[in-house]
């Protein structure tokens, strides 16, 4: 009966932020108890090469959303539940993302180490407290997946990856070179984060994950405007002249990332829970980012310029009680906007 199926969506639509919660509880707990005592172990070390900061992304950020979002979804997509391998492999790789990055950022490890760290790990140890961490996490992940060589490829694409978005700090960049670094970087990163699960990878699938991982970067972008404006970071949003414009590609890309959800050969209940906790957990929120920009930018009644604005503008507070509803009010019409593709 159609009131029965409209009652059921709305009640499974308003579980997902209690789900999503639970699921964030759930590592919470995991990494307090596998992965704080191996950072206590690295803390030791006196070289400097780890912050707080670092850690930080480890126990509140990567490590804990990597698994609790997006190795949740997958699970959900794939109709079962992370299983404790799963569940280790992707929080290793959470816990690698920052580290990693820092490769790039801080120590600026040459592209020649860093590619033979990626395909034989077995042959390092490690020089600093830092590439002894991302080498422990890195091995262990590998040893928890059924797809090592798999695994090593799609680190080897993030790599690549990773040194075309160096190109960020140059001026001049067309919109779509910019536009292709962003997607590149988020698809090849939500790809490497699969390859934990073992359920085979079919061509509709990852397009599918490729047009998703794009915007899940592009939603980073979004909320990172500040930061990257003041590192002299150009993406599509700190050139962006109206965030407008930035707003309905940000909906086209969703759209077509539904879409190909839908027709990505999985059950459609698993694809509607799929959906649901990265679109609580990423693309509704991104929305009320977006307004806050477009807000700001008609303040000041021209383009917009990052440079122009307050550290407070171009920041989205996600902690703030309006913002929160406002998200889960974005969260519900998405849900609604797209549900013809069911």
């Amino acid at each position: 009966m159609p009131i029965i199926q409209s009652i059921s969506r709305f009640l499974q639509t308003v579980q997902q932020p209690l789900i999503v919660a639970s699921n964030i509880g759930l590592q919470k707990r995991f990494i307090k108890k596998n992965i704080l005592p191996v950072l206590a172990e690295a803390k030791k070390a006196a070289d400097k090469s780890l912050d707080e900061n670092d850690l930080e992304k480890i126990t509140g950020y990567y490590g804990l959303a990597v698994p609790a979002v997006l190795g949740e979804a997958f699970a959900a997509l794939h109709g079962k539940e992370m299983t404790a391998d799963e569940r280790m492999a992707s929080t290793c790789q959470g816990a690698m993302t920052g580290l990693f990055d820092d490769f790039f950022d801080k120590q600026r490890l040459s592209d020649k180490c860093l590619k033979e760290l990626i395909e034989n790990p077995g042959d390092f140890t490690g020089n600093t407290a830092n590439e002894k961490l991302f080498l422990h996490f890195y091995k262990t992940a590998l040893t928890k997946t059924a797809q090592p060589k798999l695994m090593q490829e799609h680190l080897y694409r993030v790599y690549l990856a990773q040194v075309l978005s160096r190109d960020q700090t140059s001026h001049g960049l067309s919109y779509e070179v910019l536009k292709d670094i962003s997607i590149r970087k988020g698809a090849e990163s939500l790809l490497f984060y699969r390859t934990v699960f073992s359920a085979p990878l079919n061509n509709k699938e990852e397009k599918m994950l490729y047009c998703l991982g794009g915007l899940m970067q592009l939603s980073n972008d979004i909320f990172d405007v500040y930061k990257d404006h003041q590192q002299g970071i150009n993406t599509l949003v700190t050139t962006t002249k109206k965030i407008k414009e930035l707003r309905l590609l940000y909906s086209s890309l969703l759209k077509i990332g539904f879409e190909a959800a839908y027709r990505s050969g999985y059950l459609r209940k698993d694809v509607s829970s799929f959906l649901g906790i990265i679109s609580i957990s990423i693309f509704s929120r991104c929305y009320v980012c977006l307004d806050q920009l477009e807000k700001t930018e008609r303040k000041y009644k021209q383009d917009f310029d990052p440079g122009l604005y307050q550290r407070k503008e171009l920041i989205c507070d996600m902690d703030t009680a309006i913002n929160k509803w406002r998200s889960f009010s974005y969260h519900m019409k998405l849900l609604r906007k797209y549900r013809k593709f069911h």
